[in-house]
């Protein structure tokens, strides 16, 4: 019986979703170069003072820039990915679990939920994925 992806992922996002996995979407580097050049600025205008007020200021603006800009990986996984991803994703997880001899879902739900090894290749090859195929940064 073939594997049903939508199935699959949703199990595979329940299990990212207990590790509390989440995905940068690159504006931490923004956030950095903003907070650092008003620290600077404030130190370069008022000393002391102003690396204080330069910093809690920059600080803020760089929370502004970068809210919600993390997602949890179970999102990524189900509402993001294009199907043809998604399909990818599946292959390279039923490729990761054919050590454990799954034929089909009704073997790798239980397998999934039960067996912490299963759980590790299966969040190691979504990490996997998601850094070198999607281009995303995982935060933990």
């Amino acid at each position: 019986m073939p594997i049903n992806t939508r199935e699959l992922l949703s199990a595979v996002a329940i299990l990212t979703d207990k590790q509390s996995m989440r995905v940068t979407l690159k504006s931490s580097a923004k956030g950095a170069t903003v907070a650092g050049s008003s620290t600077f600025l404030g130190g370069l205008l008022a000393g002391p003072v102003g690396l204080f007020v330069g910093g809690a200021v920059g600080g803020l603006i760089a929370y502004a820039m970068t809210n919600n800009q993390f997602k949890p990986v179970s999102h990524i996984i189900q509402h993001e990915l294009s199907v043809r991803e998604q399909e990818q994703l599946k292959q390279r997880i039923v490729d990761a679990l054919s050590e454990f001899q799954p034929t089909d879902l009704m073997v790798i739900l239980p397998l999934l939920m039960g067996n912490l090894r299963a759980q590790e290749t299966v969040i190691s090859t979504v990490v996997a994925f998601l850094t070198n195929e999607m281009r995303m940064q995982i935060v933990d």
